[in-house]
């Protein structure tokens, strides 16, 4: 997969779509697609850019390939349920190129990322978790369907929009909590919404995060807590992030399978979010006001 930074030329870029150059340039001249030019003065374009024209305007990749992008499939017009069932069996099996198909057809569909995952990921793993459960599925499988799924949304971080640089958000895992996927989805969800959203890493003590929090002071911090550990305290170690958010009036968002109704109650956030689209919807109302919620003054505990 290449970069959505690396630049691609008109030429490129028409043979993918499947159109003239000629109108290609046109569209260029138009503003319909943002291109640069070269110290020589050529047109390039950056794939990233190429995907949000192909996705506004109902273009058609006909020759995906020549920027890396997978083939489209036969099934592309499948609905978001149809394609969860597809793939849940191609994770099973292993089959990376299907997997790859499947998702990024819903995506060059319009679908929303938080939609895609909430709808499609999510739901095929707790499918798999549920197959393995019974015995109808092994953990191997299971284990490498995490890694397909973690390349596969790689592979489409890469081709986003640049994010807008005022609004960065940061966040990660605490100690002992390796789960890369969720955050992973975290902050696609995040730069689709406007944010420079960056996934720190996955198992990071406390004191760290509070030391991102302060030194890359970003309006937005989440916690993905999918797992905890033995022993762990919870509810303090997220007022230490808190009050590392109040500090620098950032919001802190919460969410994850491990967050059960009690422990909720003993937290202070300024949002809990348990889908992405609940994410989604609260980053683009963050982003719409002035200036971001304080931790400390507009959490709230919940019910």
């Amino acid at each position: 997969m290449q970069s959505g930074f690396q630049l691609v030329s008109p030429k490129q870029v028409a043979r993918v779509i499947g159109v003239s150059e000629s109108s290609l340039k046109r569209w260029c001249d138009q503003g319909l697609i943002r291109m640069e030019r070269t110290a020589g003065g050529h047109r390039k374009m950056q794939i990233s850019e190429v995907i949000r024209f192909v996705r506004e305007h109902n273009h058609k990749l006909v020759n995906p390939e020549l920027l890396g992008l997978p083939p489209v499939s036969d099934h592309a017009e499948l609905g978001l349920t149809r394609s969860r069932t597809r793939l849940v069996d191609a994770l099973l099996s292993g089959n990376e190129l299907v997997a790859r198909q499947i998702i990024f057809d819903l995506y060059l569909a319009k679908h929303p990322l938080s939609v895609i995952f909430d709808e499609v990921v999510a739901a095929a793993f707790r499918e798999i978790g549920e197959r393995w459960a019974c015995e109808a599925a092994d953990i191997y499988q299971e284990r490498r369907s995490c890694g397909i799924a973690v390349r596969v949304l790689f592979d489409i971080r890469r081709v986003q929009a640049s994010p807008d640089p005022a609004w960065p958000a940061v966040g990660g895992t605490i100690e002992g909590d390796l789960y890369e996927m969720p955050s992973t989805m975290v902050e696609m969800v995040l730069r689709e919404a406007g944010f420079q959203a960056t996934f720190l890493g996955t198992s990071l003590p406390i004191a760290s995060l509070a030391r991102a929090v302060k030194e890359t002071r970003p309006r937005l911090f989440w916690l993905s807590v999918s797992h905890i550990p033995d022993g762990f305290d919870l509810a303090a170690a997220v007022r230490v992030v808190a009050d590392a958010c109040n500090d620098i009036s950032a919001a802190l968002v919460v969410g994850g399978r491990a967050l059960t109704s009690e422990l909720r109650q003993q937290m202070t956030y300024s949002a809990f979010c348990d889908t992405m689209q609940h994410l989604e919807s609260f980053a683009r109302t963050l982003k719409r006001s002035s200036a971001p919620p304080s931790a400390g003054t507009t959490s709230a505990k919940s019910s």
